[in-house]
């Protein structure tokens, strides 16, 4: 008879096995911040050996930069622009996307976005490609993704502000549809400021 300690182990593809890695990391940024993960707990979480891990991620550093950026890529999946052929919907669908998502896995991204990631560049510079590309996915959204300098340095701040409330804003005293329409309406009035004015007396 086959005891419980005498099962094959399931095989798993190179892959497969950081996938999981990673997937327990994400999982765990919920109770604790990205450079607080212990290697430890999830190799054991994992059924694996701390040294086995260090084979699919050479440094502790190369694990949570991959977290990080799994945790980006998750983000700009629902980041995205709708289909259409006005810019305001456009612009719309991408931070309805963005606030639902900050909203669902809350204590996950802030961990990730507020924790200074132990002052790891790598992990910092990670999260940060994140903005840039919501920067430049905003301004294609738009009809401008060759906007001057000022327009993306606003847009970039704007998108500081969308985090912001989105973390900080309670369902019920904004809900996501309200808070959508108000962030909206507020980059319409930040870029409107930075439009040339007419010199004509």
């Amino acid at each position: 008879m086959t005891t419980e300690s005498a099962r094959p182990r399931v095989r798993r593809t190179a892959d497969e096995r950081r996938r999981q890695l990673i997937g327990i990391g994400l999982r765990l940024l919920a109770t604790r911040p990205i450079h607080e993960l212990s290697i430890d707990e999830v190799a054991a979480e994992a059924g694996i050996s701390r040294g086995l891990l260090f084979h699919y991620f050479p440094t502790k550093r190369d694990y949570y930069v991959a977290v990080a950026r799994a945790a980006g890529r998750r983000l700009l999946k629902h980041a995205t622009a709708p289909e259409s052929d006005d810019p305001t919907e456009r612009l719309r669908g991408m931070v309805d996307g963005f606030v639902s998502f900050v909203r669902r896995r809350h204590d996950n991204y802030v961990a990730l976005a507020r924790a200074g990631a132990g002052g790891d560049d790598q992990v910092l510079e990670a999260f940060g490609g994140v903005r840039a590309e919501l920067t430049d996915r905003v301004l294609a959204a738009m009809g401008e993704p060759a906007a001057p300098p000022r327009v993306r340095f606003a847009v970039r701040g704007w998108l500081a502000m969308v985090e912001e409330m989105a973390i900080e804003t309670p369902v019920d005293v904004l809900g996501t549809e309200e808070l959508t329409d108000l962030l909206v309406r507020s980059l319409g009035r930040i870029l409107s400021s930075l439009a040339p004015t007419d010199p004509t007396p």
